[in-house]
């Protein structure tokens, strides 16, 4: 064969494999990192969400996305909630933490937060939260993983590129999407 041609092959791996490696990038495979703070902006067009349960009216003031400390695979989900329930008619401010693995939609090009685990709750009026229920601490992770599982977080371009999603997920904080054959 041709030196040329195999100059010319070579070269063409050698560039296709080399942009944005990734621990998951395999040969002829592209990465691009997407911030938190481009997710962040989405979230903000989003909130606040209200939601009325048995337990009272919640309503999500706002969320954010933040690296995991603990895990590198997964995404922390940051919300600032108020609780108004019969025994708090004033209502209550809280912050809740939950771990969130990420999915992609190929259909829609967006991804979403799944398997979201509700942790860490905080409430800013310690007085007041001995009235909040365990009923309603558990309603309160409940409500969030069902409001998020189905909010998109962000949106692919219609390029020919988006057809060639392998993975989405986590690395170093930053929504890492490797495209590939």
């Amino acid at each position: 064969m041709n030196i040329r041609i195999w100059l010319w092959v070579f070269a063409s791996l050698f560039l296709l494999n080399g942009c944005g490696k990734s621990p998951d990038a395999g040969l002829l495979s592209y990465t691009k990192v997407i911030k938190t703070d481009a997710v962040n902006a989405e979230l903000a067009r989003v909130t606040p969400i209200s939601r009325r349960s048995t337990f009272g009216s919640f309503r999500i003031n706002r969320a954010e996305i933040q690296p995991s400390a603990t895990r590198d695979d997964r995404v922390i989900l940051m919300t600032n909630f108020s609780l108004t329930t019969f025994e708090i008619p004033e209502g209550i401010d809280g912050t809740l933490a939950a771990s969130c693995g990420l999915r992609y939609d190929k259909q829609t090009r967006q991804i979403f937060l799944t398997d979201i685990r509700p942790g860490m709750m905080r409430f800013g009026n310690a007085s007041l939260a001995e009235y909040v229920s365990q009923d309603a601490r558990r309603g309160i992770g409940t409500i969030v993983a069902k409001v998020f599982k189905d909010i998109p977080i962000y949106q692919l371009d219609s390029s020919f590129g988006a057809k060639f999603v392998k993975k989405v997920g986590v690395h170093k904080g930053n929504i890492v999407i490797v495209y590939g054959l």
